[in-house]
Order: C-alpha cells, then structure tokens, then sequence
C-alpha cells in the first residue's frame, strides 16, 4: 500500500517497520527564526525518513496538529491493511 507524504515522497506501508512520536527538533539551520517539529519513518531496510514542518515559536500548536493528522493516517492505514 502506497502513501504520498507532504513532500511528495511515496513510501510503501507495508515496508514500515516503526514509527516516531512527534517531537520538537529544535532550530532549523536553513532558517532564521524557525523551528522544526516532526516524526520518523523506520522502513524495514533500515532507511530511516522524516517528516518534517518548519513553524514559529507562535504556530507551535498547529503546526503539531497538521503532523497529528498525518501519523494518525499513516497508522491507521497499516491498521487496515
């Protein structure tokens, strides 16, 4: 079963072996005054894939919702399958 992330990229669930809680990943070094906040993929290969949303300080909230919502589909389609 494929899944197109917010990046475009396309993963296999059926190739997931493990997924993150979502966290704050501090800084982002390619920005000025924003953060990262975002969860792993651990594919069964051991490739390891983030998904990652720049925010700042004052969109910390919405920004890990949107994120919610993706890991939320991404379990439970590997629920279903």
């Amino acid at each position: 079963m494929q899944f197109t992330l917010p990046d475009g990229q396309i993963i296999d669930l059926n190739k997931v072996a493990e997924l993150s809680s979502i966290r704050d990943l501090g800084p982002d070094p390619h920005k000025i005054s924003q953060c990262l906040i975002g969860f792993s993929i651990r594919m069964k290969n051991g490739q390891s894939i983030q998904v990652t949303k720049n925010y700042h300080f004052s969109d910390w909230a919405q920004a890990k919702k949107e994120l919610e919502l993706i890991l939320k589909e991404i379990q439970d389609k590997i629920k279903s399958k």
